[in-house]
């Protein structure tokens, strides 16, 4: 298999677990609202809204801080409570770097691939905003 090719069963599994997540925070949101116990149905489709809507809003926002984090948005607070830590926990043993030279080592260890994060996320986070707009007009 080339190296170029998409292996599809990988990328199901990546999105099946990323779906999986985002179901298991759903089902936590329902279950924490009380969704079952509700007899209003604008009040379950509020609970509907809030559970869609949130493991939506997390994953998209995972993936743009790994994206900051890959753009090197984090590299100087990094690098800096790791000397700081050095500095306070001298007996520990550890080795100088450069700034430079952890930059370079940052810059080689990149997350690639993430963006099933995004779009299951993404997913998420459009079907609360249907169920946002029909709430809205349904119950003004």
């Amino acid at each position: 298999m080339n190296n170029k090719e998409v292996n599809i069963k990988s990328v199901l599994i990546r999105y099946g677990v990323s779906a999986v997540i985002a179901t298991a925070l759903l089902f936590l949101i329902l279950f924490l609202n009380g969704y079952w116990n509700l007899t209003e149905p604008q009040d379950k489709l509020r609970v509907m809204c809030d559970a869609f809507s949130l493991p939506g809003i997390l994953l998209v926002l995972t993936s743009g801080l790994i994206f900051a984090s890959n753009a090197g948005a984090f590299d100087g607070l990094i690098y800096g409570l790791r000397v700081g830590v050095e500095i306070i926990l001298p007996f520990l043993p550890h080795k100088y770097v450069k700034y430079r030279d952890y930059i370079q080592k940052r810059r080689e260890k990149k997350v690639k691939g993430y963006s099933f994060i995004f779009f299951t996320g993404a997913a998420f986070l459009t079907a609360g905003l249907v169920l946002l707009i029909v709430f809205q007009v349904k119950y003004p």
